[in-house]
């Protein structure tokens, strides 16, 4: 018996075409590496965070500094009221309207005259322009 023809063997074999140089593992390193960097940049941690961080950080600062310097002012104020007759005093002149021994209240009060008739509201309007 003939043994079976072999077409394929016969015929010149097929050109096989080089492959194109694949470049995805460059692009997904691309990729990788630009969200990378936008991410330090911008992301919750990144760069503009941490110059918001910094502002804040420095306006808290100030504000701290204030309220230390007010209570430094107020410790102070609590000192002398506890140790200094003169604070207490000028304090009870002040706030409580109170008059040391001796001293006489006067209260003026004022009045209009006779002569002087009194004001409409249309005087009162002219006068305040």
């Amino acid at each position: 018996m003939n043994p079976p023809v072999d077409y394929f063997n016969g015929l010149p074999s097929v050109p096989q075409r080089t492959p194109a140089p694949r470049h995805t593992g460059r692009y997904v390193l691309s990729l990788v590496t630009i969200l990378l960097v936008a991410n330090a940049i911008v992301g919750e941690r990144g760069l503009v965070a941490l110059f918001r961080a910094n502002q804040a950080h420095s306006s808290q600062q100030l504000i701290i500094d204030a309220l230390h310097a007010e209570n430094g002012r107020l410790r102070r104020y609590a000192q002398a009221l506890t140790t200094d007759p003169r604070t207490v005093e000028d304090v009870a002149r002040l706030e409580l309207g109170m008059l040391s021994p001796g001293e006489i209240l006067f209260t003026v009060k004022t009045s209009i005259a006779a002569s002087d008739p009194p004001m409409t509201s249309l005087d009162i309007e002219t006068t305040a322009r």
